[in-house]
């Protein structure tokens, strides 16, 4: 049965990509870039957790190694230095997105999906700083991120305090993939504490201490450690939320492998929730490709599952994407996709297609 649905689905899925290529990728926080890299997230972004400014080294690396071409001088090459002091950078995400549900009128809008700014104040250059991260689009701005960063032994070590996003997993661009929406840490729920890290060899490890993603909770715990090699990455997560409506605890596994051209991101999660009625069991898991088809060009081919209770059958969610991201020049990234979700019958929104078209513009 679901064989024939997705060929139903494609045979829409297919002109609707040709038509929004016409009409229009993502280089910021991608964890298959570390991992066809063998680069850690500190390698190439301010923050030692991956995701937001990239430094110089990365804004560098995003323009001489994905882009197709180098528009302009080398020399001339954007870096976000103003000074040693001092270094911004930001993001806007831009689109058309169409959403077509079971027995309900297909939607279809432009909109701006996130516009971000980011702040460096290196307070004392190598060892204390102070970094921003302000979403200012759609909508009013929110603060993501606000914190100090403390970098002892040429940041072997780290200590951040403040406002962060959780260590926790593979921190994908895409909030809406399984792992991000059911574990709850994405890029809209960052929380506030401490975060001591370690970057020692080919290890990196994060462990904080929060205030809890309910707002209600006395404490959460959050661990996220990975070995990374050249063509390989393995890693563990933990994370426990004391609240006061019921406990959530959540630990997983994540890795990554390159093979010549294509490289594989997998995370499995293990959820528990404690409830009145008691013990809720989820499991949710990914399974990415990213294909290197030529310099510039990244086709992105992701299966997601999710069981929102162990106990029951037959009630497992799956999403499967198709994206092709294009990297022409230096600073743009235009990309197209398509979402197919597969749910319970009778569910109409587990069972929608999305078809999206973005314009991703960094610096």
């Amino acid at each position: 049965m679901w064989a024939y649905r997705a060929v139903r689905r494609l045979d829409l899925a297919v002109p609707l990509l040709l038509g929004a290529s016409l009409f229009s990728s993502n280089t910021s926080a991608e964890p298959y870039l570390s991992v066809r890299s063998g680069f850690k997230c500190v390698t190439c972004h301010t923050n030692p957790s991956g995701g937001g400014k990239r430094n110089a080294f990365g804004t560098a690396y995003a323009q001489t190694e994905l882009a197709q071409r180098l528009v302009g001088q080398a020399e001339d090459a954007w870096t976000g230095e103003i000074n040693r002091w001092f270094a911004i950078g930001g993001d806007l995400r831009a689109g058309y997105d169409y959403v077509d549900i079971p027995n309900i009128e297909a939607r279809s809008e432009f909109g701006t999906s996130r516009g971000t700014v980011y702040a460096d104040v290196r307070v004392i250059p190598g060892l204390l700083s102070v970094y921003l991260d302000e979403q200012i689009a759609p909508g009013g701005a929110f603060n993501r991120e606000a914190y100090a960063l403390l970098t002892p032994a040429n940041g072997k070590y780290t200590i951040k305090v403040g406002q962060f996003f959780l260590p926790f997993g593979w921190r994908l661009e895409d909030d809406s993939a399984f792992i991000r929406q059911v574990t709850g840490i994405d890029f809209f729920r960052p929380d506030n504490g401490v975060e001591v890290g370690l970057e020692l060899g080919p290890w990196s490890a994060q462990v904080a201490v929060t205030n809890g993603k309910a707002g209600d909770s006395t404490q959460q715990t959050s661990f996220r450690g990975a070995y990374i090699s050249s063509r390989w990455q393995l890693g563990a997560s933990y994370n426990f939320d004391n609240a006061a409506l019921g406990d959530r605890t959540m630990s997983g596994v994540f890795a990554g492998l390159r093979t010549g051209p294509i490289t594989w991101l997998a995370e499995y999660d293990y959820i528990t929730d404690e409830t009145p009625t008691g013990d809720l069991d989820m499991v949710v898991g990914l399974l990415e490709a990213n294909w290197r088809l030529t310099k510039g060009h990244n086709l992105k081919v992701t299966y997601e599952r999710f069981d929102p209770d162990d106990a029951v059958a037959d009630d497992e969610q799956e999403r499967f994407s198709l994206v092709w991201e294009y990297s022409p020049m230096q600073m743009l990234q235009p990309r197209i996709g398509v979402r197919l979700y597969d749910g319970m019958p009778g569910d109409d929104p587990q069972n929608r297609d999305e078809f999206f078209a973005e314009l991703h513009v960094f610096f």
